[in-house]
């Protein structure tokens, strides 16, 4: 058996904007993970989790977007990864879309959001890791369409530029399904197989569904320990795993 390393506490959350900022604080301050991937976040909304969480952040934006019309204008709107540790050789790979021209989001037009992976490296206890979060390509019903399986190539290609990763975040593919199993079949899914959603029907607006479309993949250097699922702090369920490199 493979030894494995002293490793690194990690939570990602879809946070839904702005609509559940004191549960996911309070959640985040409880659990005291090392690294936090965050998807869905306003970028006017960071500065108050570094100074609650004590955490420094990266932010990739992938639209402009007055979610519920409390903005005085469209902002940037995306995901983000916090860290009590240092993030070193930050990274943002469009792979729908480019940084020069974000768009401003109309809900019900998938186009005007574009996906991006945002990746960083952070060390603890003399090991280092790369973590990476996205929010992959909306489908209605989390049914493929020809949009998600384009986002696949490109998705991959820079996928395939790391050695090593960790990299969670809202694939918005159920597992189970054509695109969800395709990272899959490349990737380790790290999800235990008795959790059949990672929507949570208290909260989601579309009410109970049973999607998996919440994900934390591994290439082999990592092992991820104890992940598990947990409600009550946003529409999706948060995802808590203890991350190791495998030596």
């Amino acid at each position: 058996m493979a030894q494995v390393s002293p490793g690194l506490k990690l939570v990602s959350l879809n946070i839904e904007g702005s609509k559940h900022l004191d549960l996911v604080l309070s959640f985040l301050e409880r659990e005291a993970p090392d690294v936090v991937c965050v998807q869905e976040l306003f970028e006017s909304d960071a500065p108050l989790f570094e100074s609650r969480l004590g955490m420094e952040h990266a932010f990739a934006p992938i639209c402009r977007w007055d979610q519920d019309g409390s903005k005085a204008a469209p902002e940037p709107w995306g995901v983000a990864i916090f860290s009590k540790l240092s993030l070193r050789n930050v990274r943002v790979d469009y792979y729908v879309g480019n940084a020069n021209s974000i768009p401003v989001h109309t809900r019900g037009k998938p186009e005007t959001l574009y996906n991006a992976l945002l990746s960083a490296e952070v060390a603890k206890d003399g090991t280092t890791f790369t973590v990476g979060t996205t929010h992959f390509v909306w489908t209605p019903n989390g049914e493929a369409d020809d949009r998600q399986r384009r986002a696949l190539a490109p998705f991959f290609k820079i996928l395939a530029t790391y050695p090593e990763i960790t990299f969670s975040g809202d694939f918005n593919a159920p597992r189970g399904k054509e695109v969800f199993d395709a990272i899959a079949a490349r990737y380790k899914d790290n999800i235990p197989v008795e959790y059949k959603t990672s929507l949570d029907g208290g909260v989601h607006r579309a009410g109970k569904l049973e999607l998996m479309v919440d994900g934390l993949f591994t290439t082999p250097q990592y092992v991820a320990e104890g992940t598990k699922l947990v409600g009550g702090v946003s529409d999706h369920m948060a995802i808590v795993s203890h991350i190791r490199r495998a030596i």
